[in-house]
């Protein structure tokens, strides 16, 4: 990494992107927040001894950038297949409107334990309103922390907004559909 560094300082400076070198956390969160507060999504950061491999990040190469977590309401879910056959996986998520109903802003299977497929199943089927296909919808009453690097603009979705890479957290028994987070949370999440 050094030789590669020397190299490209030596004859590409004007180009080279800002980085920094060290094994102090808070220079390194100093530099995260430098780069967010620019307007990046986050920033990589390299083991000093790795070796530059086009188009591969590899095991010594990490891309970190604020999670976000939100409080959003099962809308719906949809029929899993393959190895999740038989439960109740894709979650439809909504926020709140102004006017009290939920909004969809996205999608998400991931991080889902074969148990909280389950649960998740056999409590979205007892608030089962009606189906169309694969998709089941529910009366909104259960809501999910759901963990996501952020928003982006979707015409998609009747909010406007799109979850970036949603996972699920946890489910959240002690919060009403009331307390759910608004799509302006939601708004106030896209880049400036």
């Amino acid at each position: 990494m050094h030789e590669r560094i020397a190299v490209l300082e030596r004859f590409a400076a004007a180009r080279c992107v800002p980085r920094v070198v060290t094994d102090d956390p808070a220079a390194a969160q100093s530099f995260l927040d430098i780069a967010i507060g620019a307007g990046h999504e986050g920033v990589m950061v390299k083991a000093i001894e790795s070796l530059y491999d086009a188009g591969r990040r590899g095991q010594s190469w990490r891309k970190v950038k604020p999670v976000h977590t939100r409080d959003l309401v099962v809308l719906a879910a949809e029929w899993g297949h393959g190895r999740r056959r038989g439960w109740l996986s894709n979650l439809h998520l909504g926020a709140r409107a102004a006017d009290g109903t939920f909004v969809m802003v996205g999608k998400t299977f991931k991080g889902l334990t074969d148990e909280l497929l389950q649960s998740q199943t056999d409590a979205l089927l007892e608030r089962e309103h009606h189906r169309d296909g694969i998709v089941v919808y529910v009366r909104p009453e259960l809501v999910v922390e759901i963990a996501l690097d952020g928003v982006q603009s979707s015409k998609r979705y009747p909010g406007g907004v799109a979850l970036r890479f949603a996972r699920v957290r946890r489910y959240r028994p002690d919060k009403s559909p009331l307390e759910a987070d608004t799509i302006d949370d939601l708004r106030a999440l896209l880049p400036h």
